[in-house]
């Protein structure tokens, strides 16, 4: 399970964004959002690093915490 912030999340728009991100990289993925606090977390088998990059390229910086 990883944890990301995303500070540049500001609505569920955002979020669904984000999540199709992660989803176009791991389908089974399972994401979830909480955009008040602008944090997702992810269970997946693909790498962490990987995910990052892949939410950083929808245009959304972002840093991985600890899980």
């Amino acid at each position: 399970m990883y944890r990301f912030d995303v500070p540049g999340m500001k609505c569920s728009g955002c979020a669904r964004k984000v999540e199709g991100a992660v989803k176009a990289k791991d389908a089974a993925a399972e994401f979830s959002a909480d955009v008040e606090n602008r944090r997702v977390t992810v269970n997946s088998s693909v790498p962490q690093a990987e995910l990052a990059s892949a939410i950083q390229e929808a245009g959304y910086a972002n840093q991985a915490v600890s899980a």
